[in-house]
């Protein structure tokens, strides 16, 4: 009888175990970024350059139009002055003063072109920073308590390893392997509970005559899954 309820008393320790260490690995990936968090960090820094752009193609037709004007206005200057006579050299400057002018109101439409695409781009920066803050937010305030609880978990792991060395060194060498060769092929799970009549891992009935045995403290094995029954 002692030996079976040592076998499930260690049991039950490898199975808490078994669920913290599952536990601790959740809070470790949690304290990272969450791809959410990644991609809105990406959104901004995305929203940042195409601003940048923008304001850079604004800036450079800006410069482009004034150097234009400039043009434009000794252009016309000289076409109005009189001061020219030659008619072909007349027609020539004519022709480039249109021209000027033509170029002119491109440029302008591309500036107010860039304007609204700044515009927009600010719009979607600070939208873009608005999803990103309060995410980070969130995360900045998760994460005192997820740290707490990776404290616990790593000390409570600490302690049942501790038991667990305890557990192991009281039993005899043979039911040790046979628990350790059983646990590892039933995926962590050697010793389960006999409850009115069924194994509670497989749900299989097991005979009148195998429950005595069982609430006798012998080893008895579950005919459906192999595992050891406990009552």
């Amino acid at each position: 009888m002692a030996q079976i309820r040592a076998l499930y008393r260690l049991q039950q320790i490898d199975s808490q175990m078994k669920e913290t260490k599952s536990r601790l690995l959740e809070v470790l990936a949690l304290q990272k970024e969450s791809a959410e968090l990644l991609a809105a960090r990406s959104r901004v820094e995305t929203a940042v350059s195409e601003l940048e752009e923008y304001r850079t193609q604004h800036k450079k037709f800006t410069a482009e139009l004034e150097a234009l004007n400039a043009k434009a206005r000794r252009s016309e200057q000289r076409l109005y002055s009189g001061s020219i006579k030659n008619p072909k050299e007349l027609e020539d400057l004519q022709s480039e003063v249109e021209s000027l002018t033509r170029r002119r109101a491109a440029l302008e439409d591309d500036i107010l072109e860039a304007m609204v695409c700044v515009e927009d781009a600010e719009g979607e920066k600070s939208a873009a920073e608005a999803v990103l803050f309060k995410l980070e937010a969130e995360r900045e305030a998760a994460q005192e308590s997820l740290a707490q609880e990776q404290n616990e978990l790593a000390l409570t792991l600490h302690h049942l390893t501790q038991d667990r060395k305890k557990q192991a060194a009281s039993m005899d060498a043979r039911s040790l392997d046979d628990y350790e060769n059983l646990r590892n092929r039933k995926n962590g799970v050697a010793v389960v509970k006999l409850q009115v009549n069924q194994c509670q891992a497989c749900f299989t009935t097991v005979s009148a005559h195998k429950v005595k045995k069982v609430e006798t403290g012998e080893l008895v094995y579950c005919g459906g899954c192999g595992r050891i029954l406990v009552s």
